[in-house]
């Protein structure tokens, strides 16, 4: 029962591609059936659902590499039923060359360094061919592959592809959301004059490390998206800059947060009275985190001044005044991508 709501969630998690998958493999099999005559193209469905299943890094490089593995093995299970049968026969004969057609089969899938599935697909399509004969396993079933192949890369490459910019937006909004969150902990930590509440603050910007490794994640997702599918290539160039820029801002976002918390904690166990309109300006970089994913910013209101404040406090205002730099360098989304986001101008 604990562990029910992690399951719904990789549940849902996996139901657009479930359903993908399911709705691919019935129009391969309506496909290989209209267009081969095939009575029941189980290889084309099979196909299809192996591309698209769940979990799967890249399902163009899935399906690239089912056809590829399912090419060799045919071709290896086929020039394995060339071999002569002088000297032995039967059973041990079927079962040496079995063994032969699988050991080839995978060492060549192997050799071109993809994904396992080559030479997994390599070594169960000779043994298909040999246990069933290429007249059911071998041109039969490389056209079925092709179908579900073939379906499985334009739902892949074409309906279903995300959009590698808007993956690392997404990365990137959610960081900001993290610190966005500190910030208006450290206002109120100012607001109730209380350490204890600095120290919650400072708990919450300190675990942006972790949201920085998430956003790294979805940014390798992204060009991942940039190199392997057809709406990734269209937008490869603009893929690499953002992800460079967003790399780049991320980290100095992270550690200027970091160490904005550090300060105001220290600040405030030393026990002395902050500058005024501090609390203003915390609450301002926060609206200013959150403004940058609609691309837009509040006014500046100005941060409180250096004058009379001890260095305790000084040091805070220093790292506020970088964070706020930081947050000001960010370029605005242009209005193409606005449009493409719905985002409100």
């Amino acid at each position: 029962m604990d562990r029910l709501p992690l399951q719904l969630q990789r549940m849902m998690a996996a139901g657009r591609d479930a359903l993908a998958a399911a709705t691919a493999g019935a129009i391969a099999w309506l496909l290989a059936s209209w267009l081969f005559g095939h009575t029941h193209p189980v290889f084309a469905m099979v196909t299809a659902i192996v591309c698209l299943a769940p979990g799967l890094p890249n399902h163009g490089r899935q399906a690239t590499g089912i056809i590829l593995g399912v090419a060799i093995g045919i071709l290896v299970g086929e020039a394995a039923l060339q071999l002569p049968v002088t000297g032995i026969e039967g059973p041990t004969m079927s079962l040496l060359r079995m063994i032969v057609a699988i050991l080839l089969s995978m060492m060549v899938g192997a050799s071109f360094g993809l994904p396992a599935v080559v030479p997994i697909q390599a070594g169960v399509s000779a043994v298909l061919v040999l246990a069933m004969g290429a007249d059911s396993a071998g041109w039969h079933r490389m056209q079925d592959v092709i179908i579900g192949v073939g379906v499985g890369l334009f739902f892949s490459q074409v309906l279903l592809t995300p959009d590698p910019l808007r993956q690392i937006d997404r990365a990137m909004s959610e960081l900001l959301t993290r610190i966005a969150g500190g910030l208006d902990l450290a206002a109120q930590a100012l607001q109730d004059t209380t350490p204890r509440r600095a120290e919650i603050a400072q708990s919450h910007l300190s675990r942006v490390q972790e949201t920085i490794g998430a956003l790294q994640n979805g940014i390798d997702s992204a060009r991942y998206e940039a190199r392997w599918s057809l709406r990734g290539r269209i937008a490869a160039n603009r893929v690499r800059r953002e992800a460079e820029r967003v790399e780049h801002d991320a980290i100095r976002l992270g550690a200027s947060a970091l160490l904005l918390g550090d300060a105001l904690l220290v600040a405030m166990r030393n026990g002395n009275t902050p500058p005024a309109g501090l609390e203003a300006n915390l609450r301002h970089l926060a609206a200013s985190c959150r403004a940058r994913m609609t691309g837009t910013a509040p006014p500046d209101p100005g941060l409180a001044g250096t004058e009379s404040v001890d260095s305790a406090w000084a040091a805070v205002l220093v790292q506020m005044r970088a964070l706020g730099a930081i947050l000001g360098a960010e370029p605005r989304l242009d209005q193409q991508r606005r449009e493409a986001y719905q985002l409100p101008d």
